[in-house]
């Protein structure tokens, strides 16, 4: 996106630059009371109290300054002007009031002239205030950025592009210089024109107001005096999508894909971003066919672009078209992968690679036939329902789609919580076991239990509740919050295998401290619970953390007896046998972890433990 990057460094903090001596002991009083108002952003009150100081105190430089800052920040900028250019008598020769002087000259032709020949008057006081400011600091980065900007407004392009070159051998990585740069050559090579610039700007201002009817027609001025403004088009078009505007958005997008296909190769940086923006249009839109299509040119461009992949995907199980929405998944999981491989872009966040996990196995389980497309659908809709807080309808809806397809895991799942929730417990120990017969799960095994056990009265619901506002406040960082209810669930329901188990983990995981209670807290857990895999694992991870390494193997290992898919129990394996010198068993259990959750690609890439392999190609080799 471009923009107009202007550096504006306003200090509201006290600066004195000016000889304060003759000030009076109250103008000083008022002047203090002053800079506190203006750093709380009470520009009313501040502007009061400067201009009580220079009423009293006229020779009162600091005041003149602070004066002019308060009305800059007020948008009054032909009083921030007269504020400035006081204070410029007072020191002719000080370089913040020159600056400051530019910018309320720039703002002032931006927002208040009328006409043109007003706002050329505006820019050229900008540019003789900068240019004073160079004369007397020569190497000012702040004063050559906004003296180029300055002569952009005049259409003085080359002495623009001069001095932000200049200011990039002062500064070469200040990123408001190089897009300033960038637009001044542009304009200089005439890829759209200064009236059309300032339309884009007009419009960029709007936007970020918050008026959007004005923002689209300021860029529809702009694209009217430079067709070929692909900024502007983007920008258009990004800000109809956010309207839902779709048919304006794919349109928009349409004549700029134009626009890049017409240029240079080199100046066609992007185009895939376009596509992909071009395919979410068309899919609000509900026309999937297009959609597939815009993704698949996005993919075609940048075959890394997981994001197009996996929305190509989604629609393409949409349209029942489960082979094709299959192979789509697999290549975004391909792509992450490779983006995982490489460094060289951000990967995708684990909602999202879930998500594609997700459209990979509805339309593998719909293709089997496990549940219907019109079950899929009951069952979205109960989501929905869900979300809205509406929970009866979500009941009605999954019974639905689970008696037309009785296999669908997913849903007995969702019913099963349901139940528990609404302390149905039967119903909810019913529904896991139909889970556990398809496909069993261990969050289902764990709400089996919980399920079973409050059905039996070990403790009470309440007592669970705090289990799970502990556990949901460690996941979002607040330990100490996660600790005490932690501790009240233990309190209220000694019998609780889970809490336990749970503040181990979190003293050993999360805050890495009272290893021997986390300890005591996991054999506790385990006595409530042996038979609960997890146990073992948090067992394992503890004696890890205390340096008990060959204890701590034995235990992960009795995890993995009981569930050897596990990639967690598997990773946490590979570490401790590497502390007991077992490379080689240690790569293995690596590999077996990364084959299962591609996440653990890059904890082992920086974990500490693997540090003596690291550069070996036995370890090398494990990533794919």
């Amino acid at each position: 996106m471009y923009h107009r990057a202007l550096i504006i460094w306003i200090c509201v903090l006290l600066i004195t630059i000016g000889n304060t001596t003759g000030a009076s002991e109250k103008a000083m009083s008022l002047f203090s009371q002053g800079i506190q108002e203006l750093n709380a952003r009470q520009l009313d009150a501040a502007l009061e109290r400067f201009e009580q100081v220079t009423t009293t105190a006229p020779d009162f430089a600091d005041a003149h300054y602070h004066l002019g800052l308060v009305y800059y920040q007020k948008a009054e900028y032909r009083k921030a002007i007269d504020a400035f250019t006081h204070t410029l008598k007072l020191l002719p020769r000080d370089t913040n009031a020159l600056i400051k002087l530019g910018l309320a000259s720039h703002k002032a032709g931006d927002a208040d002239a009328i006409n043109l020949p007003a706002k050329r008057a505006f820019y050229e006081q900008s540019v003789e205030a900068y240019r004073t400011a160079l004369e007397i600091q020569p190497h000012n980065v702040e004063a050559l950025n906004n003296l180029g900007l300055a002569y952009q407004e005049l259409g003085r392009f080359d002495e623009a592009i001069a001095v932000y070159e200049e200011g990039l051998t002062l500064s070469p990585d200040l990123p408001q210089l190089h897009a300033n740069l960038a637009i001044a050559r542009d304009l200089q090579v005439g890829i759209y024109s200064l009236a059309a610039y300032q339309h884009y700007q007009v419009g960029t201002r709007a936007k970020r107001a918050g008026r959007t009817e004005a923002a689209i027609a300021a860029w529809n001025q702009a694209i009217a005096e430079s067709p070929k403004y692909l900024q502007a088009h983007l920008q258009l078009a990004e800000l109809y999508f956010e309207r839902a505007e779709y048919a304006s958005a794919i349109r928009t997008y349409l004549s700029a894909i134009t626009l890049v296909s017409e240029s240079e190769p080199s100046q066609r940086a992007g185009i895939a971003d376009i596509f992909y923006n071009l395919g979410n249009s068309y899919l609000y839109a509900q026309q999937l066919e297009s959609a597939v299509s815009a993704y698949q040119q996005a993919v075609d461009l940048n075959p890394e672009m997981v994001s197009a992949w996996a929305n190509m995907g989604t629609v393409l199980l949409e349209m029942e078209r489960f082979d094709a929405a299959i192979a789509a998944c697999q290549s975004a999981l391909k792509a992450n992968t490779a983006v995982l491989s490489s460094g060289k872009n951000a990967p995708i966040s684990p909602s999202e690679l879930s998500a594609i996990e997700f459209t990979h196995n509805t339309a593998q389980n719909i293709k089997d036939g496990e549940y219907t497309m019109q079950a899929y659908r009951i069952w979205r809709q109960g989501v929905s329902a869900r979300n809205r807080g509406d929970i009866p309808t979500a009941l009605k809806l999954w019974e639905q789609a689970v008696a037309l397809s009785p296999r669908y895991a997913m849903v007995h799942e969702n019913l099963a919580w349901v139940y528990f929730n609404l302390k149905r417990f039967e119903d909810a120990i019913q529904s896991c076991k139909t889970v556990q017969t398809i496909r069993p799960s261990p969050q289902v095994a764990q709400l089996l239990t919980f399920a079973s056990e409050l059905k039996a009265g070990k403790y009470s619901f309440e007592t669970y509740q705090l289990w799970e506002q502990g556990r949901r406040a460690s996941a979002a960082g607040n330990l100490e919050e996660a600790v005490t209810l932690l501790l009240r669930a233990i309190e209220t329901g000694p019998e609780f295998a889970s809490a336990y188990n749970t503040l181990a983990w979190l003293y050993a995981d999360k805050l890495g401290t009272n290893l021997g209670e986390a300890e005591r807290l996991a054999r506790r857990a385990h006595e409530l619970a042996p038979d609960a895999t997890h146990i073992y694992d948090t067992l394992g991870w503890i004696l890890h953390k205390q340096g008990r390494h060959i204890e701590a193997l034995n235990a992960i290992k009795q995890a993995l007896e009981r569930t050897p898919n596990n990639a967690e129990y598997l990773y946490h394996a590979s570490l401790a046998a590497m502390e007991i010198g077992q490379p080689s068993q240690a790569l293995k259990y690596l590999a077996e972890a990364i084959a299962l959750d591609k996440r653990f690609i890059r904890q082992a890439q920086t974990q500490s433990e693997f540090d003596s392999i690291r550069f070996t190609p036995a370890f090398r080799n494990i990533f794919p």
